[in-house]
């Protein structure tokens, strides 16, 4: 019995479309710190990257992310993706404690790991500063708005409503644990940011010279 050989069939490409990046927020670890840290670097300058004003990289986020994660790990969030950390929000639901318990739990051991620390720029010598000497926030601030957050979030995503959601996030977060309201501060070289606080209600009160926004919160 004979076997018939068929021509071969031209079947047309088919390009199958790449997966969609998986971009989540969740609780922010211990692992999440030096991700943190960096991302804190690279948007310090107005929201861009500032790698080349400090003499320590470490300097910014010691100072304006790290302590959250450590003394508020309730109100530390991230953003990621597939799984990548590029983003994060971090809150305390009282202001007023939270300085009380930097004065005693934070700002000594650091104080003790920079000493020898010799600042190179405008920007470590702010940071000193900051450290050796805090303000504390205007109690006509604190009253209305007792909670304050940062937020910073890498250009990759700063795209797609993903900063939005991670900020919607964290007032969802606060406005669940009781907090009235809550504020933040923006570089006044950045003034145009403000804009986008605006859209989520926040309004601003008080300029120390940095721009206080504060808007109030309901369960």
């Amino acid at each position: 019995m004979s076997s018939t050989v068929l021509p071969p069939i031209d079947l047309p490409t088919i390009d199958l479309p790449a997966a969609s990046p998986v971009v989540a927020i969740r609780q922010a670890h211990s692992a999440d710190e030096a991700a943190i840290l960096d991302i804190c670097l690279r948007t310090a300058d107005r929201g861009h990257d500032a790698t080349a004003l400090y003499g320590n990289p470490r300097l910014p986020g010691l100072v304006w992310a790290l302590p959250y994660v450590r003394l508020c790990p309730d109100h530390a969030f991230v953003l990621t993706c597939d799984g990548i950390v590029m983003g994060y929000c971090v809150a305390t639901p009282d202001t007023r404690a939270f300085e009380d318990r930097l004065a005693v739990a934070w700002w000594p051991a650091l104080k003790q790991e920079l000493a020898g620390f010799a600042p190179g720029s405008a920007e470590d010598d702010k940071v000193l500063r900051t450290i050796g000497d805090p303000e504390r926030t205007p109690e006509s601030v604190t009253e209305a708005y007792p909670a304050h957050l940062h937020i910073n979030v890498l250009p990759a995503l700063q795209k797609g409503g993903h900063g939005s959601a991670l900020l919607r996030h964290q007032l969802q977060a606060l406005a669940q644990s009781g907090v009235i309201g809550v504020h933040l501060g923006i570089d006044p070289r950045n003034a145009g940011v403000a804009a986008f606080y605006a859209r989520f209600g926040f309004v601003e009160r008080l300029r120390t010279p940095s721009i206080i926004m504060g808007r109030t919160l309901t369960p």
